[in-house]
């Protein structure tokens, strides 16, 4: 797996040259976090597709400003693939960066064929309190997020650990994210998405349960959906296995 940064973007690889007969397949983190929660991903499935993960602007290896709204951000998903020459990829994001992948099917379906929206949904409401907590509490709001978003029998130390790596170190970017994911709204436009779609859900997942993932393959014409079987929010790193084998199975 390879660290690296291009026109200020840093970013995981999981070859030091991406195959040119290879599909693309770019992760896009979610709310407060970036790359590192991927790491699984980038490396296990490097032998079938060209792997990337990316920093968002002002999260760990990537340079600033952050931005306030999940278009925004999607341009800037565009921008590093036209900064790293890839013309097309398969993008993969979980939670905020579900919502990322949705922006960018609606608005550039000809360069997203195919996509992955794993844990997220058409709009993502944020309650006042979690706001509050992540702007007046941050280490507090960290701590339960951990304990509200894996079900007990995922907690483990290894799960904590990469999470952690996976994580802002200071409120700011969970803030913005946060308040982008608030006002994200795509639910009339769902149906014009015509790539083809997988929906990952997970069974115990409280922050966008089941049901928003339904919502997205019943809508998105060309969408299969599938649930991982005992994993909360952050299935990629509950189940890394069984993940990065539904994603195989998709290709």
């Amino acid at each position: 797996m390879i660290t690296s940064r291009i026109n200020g973007f840093g970013f995981l690889a999981g070859q030091a040259q991406p195959d040119p007969k290879q599909k693309n397949l770019l992760f896009i983190h979610g709310a407060g976090q970036n790359s590192h929660f991927w790491s699984h991903q980038v490396k296990g499935l490097a032998p079938h597709v060209n792997t990337f993960a990316l920093d968002l602007p002002g999260h760990h290896r990537s340079d600033g400003p952050l931005h306030t709204t999940v278009p925004d951000m999607a341009q800037a998903v565009l921008n590093f693939m036209d900064a790293a020459g890839l013309p097309s990829v398969i993008p993969c994001g979980l939670s905020m960066g579900g919502a990322i992948v949705l922006q960018l099917l609606l608005d550039h379906p000809t360069r997203f064929p195919e996509a992955i929206l794993a844990n997220t949904g058409a709009r993502l409401r944020v309650l006042p309190d979690i706001l509050e907590a992540v702007q007046t509490n941050y280490p507090a709001y960290l701590k339960a997020m951990f304990h509200f978003a894996i079900p007990p029998a995922k907690r483990t130390p290894r799960v904590e650990d990469i999470l952690s790596a996976a994580t802002e170190k200071n409120n700011d970017p969970a803030l913005a994210d946060l308040k982008a994911c608030d006002i994200f709204d795509v639910m009339p436009r769902l149906s014009e998405i015509q790539s083809r779609v997988l929906v990952i859900t997970a069974e115990k997942d409280i922050s966008t349960p089941l049901k928003y993932g339904r919502l997205l393959s019943d809508k998105i014409v060309n969408a299969s959906l599938i649930m991982i079987q005992g994993c909360g929010h952050f299935s990629p790193i509950e189940s890394p296995e069984e993940f990065n084998e539904k994603i195989v199975a998709f290709f």
